[in-house]
């Protein structure tokens, strides 16, 4: 594959990360569970209980890891609206330009940790809490998203990379 070829690919993967970390920044579907006409899902705004209707509020009094996850999860969502703004840079405007490429490599493996960090986090610090109260839950949707954001943030970054070795 050509050079440019590479990072149109790496490009469309960043893009993809970006509208992943979207997705699973804005549902409120981070973990389910259900007991019988109870139902909880929960993301890192909202909670939300169905027992006749659906009643959802606001996460008001928030631990200090849900904080982090928030905050690192918006960083990646940040850093990889850069990475997309650098690989298009390099693509279109500054085509000889390394540092652009550099920048874009870097941002977009700095999202993927920036998520990964939100993510083990969470996982964790949820599972702590849900096995103290003995109830079993599930990831949801949106926890998976975040997650698909990531892996695909590093192999935008490693594409980047192997197309920057082909130059």
């Amino acid at each position: 594959m050509d050079a440019p070829v590479m990072l149109i690919v790496a490009l469309v993967l960043t893009i993809c990360a970006l509208v992943f970390q979207i997705i699973g920044l804005a549902s409120p579907y981070w973990v389910y569970f259900e007991t019988g006409p109870y139902k909880f899902y929960s993301g890192l705004w909202k909670t939300c209980t169905e027992i006749q209707k659906t009643t959802c509020t606001d996460i008001v009094d928030k631990e200090d890891w849900m904080e982090a996850v928030q905050a690192m999860s918006i960083l990646g969502f940040l850093v990889l609206v850069v990475a997309v703004v650098m690989t298009v840079l390099k693509l279109f405007v500054m085509k000889d330009n390394k540092p652009v490429l550099f920048a874009g490599i870097g941002t977009s493996f700095a999202g993927g940790i920036f998520i990964l960090i939100a993510v083990a986090v969470y996982a964790a610090k949820t599972n702590d809490r849900f096995d103290k109260l003995n109830i079993e839950f599930d990831y949801h949707f949106a926890f998976a998203f975040s997650i698909i954001a990531m892996i695909t943030a590093f192999a935008a970054g490693g594409v980047m990379i192997f197309g920057m070795m082909k130059e």
